[in-house]
């Protein structure tokens, strides 16, 4: 795995995780909340989730044109 591609990875699992850990501590503060909390905090993992896969993929195709390029 190259550099980039490492970085997009670790960014979307510092992203998922950073949405929950704010959620929880949502939730913990507002209990009477906490069912909207999580179903708010579970789109919003979610969201992340789905934009990082967009950059990682993204990632990937650059790594394969990188080595396509040296393979010649």
């Amino acid at each position: 795995m190259r550099i980039r591609l490492l970085t997009e990875i670790v960014h979307v699992v510092a992203g998922i995780a950073a949405a929950w850990a704010i959620g929880s501590l949502s939730a913990w503060s507002y209990p009477l909340g906490r069912h909207d909390i999580w179903r708010v905090t579970w789109v919003a993992m979610a969201v992340v989730l789905v934009l990082g896969v967009r950059q990682v993929r993204r990632a990937m195709a650059e790594e394969r044109a990188k080595g396509a390029s040296h393979d010649r």
